[in-house]
């Protein structure tokens, strides 16, 4: 009699089929459309197609997964936090010659987790040692966005991955401006402001230089009278206008000289509290005293909050720097209306007043790092400033002489654009190659 030897299954081949499964369900709910090779794999348990979340269409990039699947065991140098997963050497060979994006998901039944990375996302030293965060490289939802990213021809312009995750609301970094309905125009016997300043300054009484002379006539949305400025223009020939009468000229030459007594007025409307850096054209917090720090209370998006806007660093073996808050501010008239452009900065001094020599180091070293969140939150500061800045500050203190009671520009919020999709912003910073070496080579500040 024959003996009958019955089919089997081994425990790793049906520990591998419900890794895979698992994944490919997981995938699905990412708008990542899972195919199984099936028999003929080697190397690749599948390919996953990218779907346009918005439309259901298939877009033809695609992504190789592999899937490794444990029960309960452990990960290489398994922490808390991280752990390690050491490739094959065959495969790792067999996947960089590959012509699509590869994949490597982790699956644990055990404890049901998965976690995901790139093939190729090991250390130049170490390439089949790879390194994954347990909270970053979770394979989620969340990741979507970064495994599309994958998919992008970086060589080739014009390329387009849609965003796998829902907008935001997106705020610009513009605020209206609403000007005083009023504005002093008279002739002046100078030619420049240059040759008018020299003038003024020769004279006694405040000196305020919220104002410009564009071929010998003066406009200024402060009266003149009273003060120095009465020494640059004949006052006799001085007229209270209306304002849009000058604010919309169709000469561009008259529409610069505008923008610059824009420039001017706000700049001496916020003078308190900042000043002007000629080298980055940006207003930047006052220091209060000689290397001090200072903070500033604003309305974020929802709630009072603060920050310190500008701040002291000592570090052994160097000069003291401090940082500054700043912002480049830019005028522009859109139709009808002025609106002020936010773009913010920092500007570092060695003592709150003077310059640091290394400023454009530090400030391309700040910049490297900073990331959307950081950015809203400093225009959403700087917003609440500009429009807190329409009144001049008073206290007891205040001596009611001294007070700046000229007309002053007002600041409107807009309100934020909701977006139909999100920037992947977080996509590009991870896969850059180049993000680690920043990230440990990251300057003073």
């Amino acid at each position: 009699m024959a003996l009958v030897f019955p089919k089997k299954l081994s425990p790793q081949q049906i520990t591998g089929q419900r890794g895979e499964l698992l994944a490919a369900e997981r995938a699905l709910s990412m708008n990542l459309i899972f195919q199984p090779l099936g028999r003929l794999e080697t190397g690749v348990d599948g390919v996953m197609e990218i779907q346009d979340p918005a439309t259901g269409a298939t877009t033809g990039k695609w992504i190789a997964a592999q899937v490794k699947t444990t029960e309960n065991r452990r990960y290489t140098v398994e922490t808390e936090a991280h752990f390690q997963y050491l490739l094959e050497p065959g495969d790792l060979e067999n996947w960089r010659g590959s012509n699509v994006p590869v994949i490597i998901i982790l699956v644990r039944l055990g404890d049901s987790t998965m976690f995901w990375t790139r093939a190729d996302a090991g250390e130049l030293a170490q390439p089949r040692r790879l390194h994954l965060d347990k909270a970053a490289d979770v394979f989620d939802r969340s990741a979507a966005d970064r495994i599309a990213a994958l998919t992008i021809e970086r060589g080739r312009l014009g390329s387009f991955v849609p965003p796998m995750l829902t907008g935001d609301p997106v705020h610009l970094n513009l605020l209206g401006m609403v000007l005083p309905p009023s504005i002093f125009v008279g002739r002046s016997p100078f030619r420049s402001q240059r040759e008018a300043v020299k003038e003024m300054m020769l004279h006694r009484g405040r000196h305020y230089f919220d104002w410009v002379i564009r071929e010998r006539t003066f406009w200024s949305f402060r009266g003149p009278r009273g003060s120095s400025m009465a020494e640059i223009v004949d006052v006799d020939s001085l007229e209270s206008l209306e304002t849009e009468a000058i604010a919309l000229p169709d000469d561009p030459a008259d529409e610069n000289a505008f923008i610059e007594l824009l420039r001017r007025s706000v700049e001496a409307q916020v003078r308190d509290d900042l000043a002007f850096d000629k080298e980055s054209k940006s207003l930047f917090f006052r220091a209060q005293a000689p290397g001090t720090k200072r903070r500033y209370e604003y309305r974020s998006l929802a709630q009072m909050t603060s920050a310190d806007v500008v701040s002291v660093y000592h570090k052994e073996g160097r000069d003291v720097v401090m940082r500054h808050h700043a912002f480049s501010p830019r005028y522009m008239r859109i139709g009808g209306d002025w609106f002020i452009s936010v773009t913010s900065s920092f500007v570092f001094t060695s003592n709150g007043y003077q310059p640091h020599r290394a400023s454009s180091v530090l400030l391309a070293g700040k910049k490297r790092f900073e990331r959307n969140g950081s950015l809203r939150g400093q225009f959403l500061m700087w917003r609440h400033f500009l429009t807190a800045s329409e009144e001049p500050q008073v206290d007891l203190l205040t001596d009611p002489a001294a007070l700046d009671l000229r007309p002053r520009i007002r600041f409107e919020p807009l309100e934020p654009i909701a977006m139909e999709r999100a920037v992947p912003e977080d996509a590009w910073r991870r896969e850059d190659p180049t993000a680690r070496e920043h990230a440990s080579s990251e300057l003073l500040l």
